[in-house]
């Protein structure tokens, strides 16, 4: 056992027992908390591969920019100021 899990049980047997509700209830939080985080990164995890492997094979076709044939021209005209919509 370590020493934490010894310092929260011994704290624990220190409470009345709605207190002692209270905290478990507050472990189930943590718990639940804890497998969410957890299952997040792995989804994190699997969606950045995924997205990696389509830029990869986008990069490989070499299409990504085949319309542009100035790379000046075509930068200029998409920091071009443009109105805004319902502004006069």
């Amino acid at each position: 056992m370590s020493v934490f899990t010894q310092q929260i049980l011994e704290d624990m047997e220190k409470l009345p027992p709605e207190m002692q509700a209270e905290a478990l209830d507050f472990v189930n939080f943590l718990k639940s908390k804890w497998i969410r985080t957890e299952a997040d990164s792995k989804l994190r995890a699997s969606n950045s591969g995924e997205a990696v492997a389509v830029m990869t094979e986008i990069a490989a076709r070499a299409t990504a920019f085949q319309g542009i044939d100035t790379p000046e021209a075509w930068q200029r005209e998409v920091r071009q100021d443009r109105p805004l919509p319902g502004r006069d």
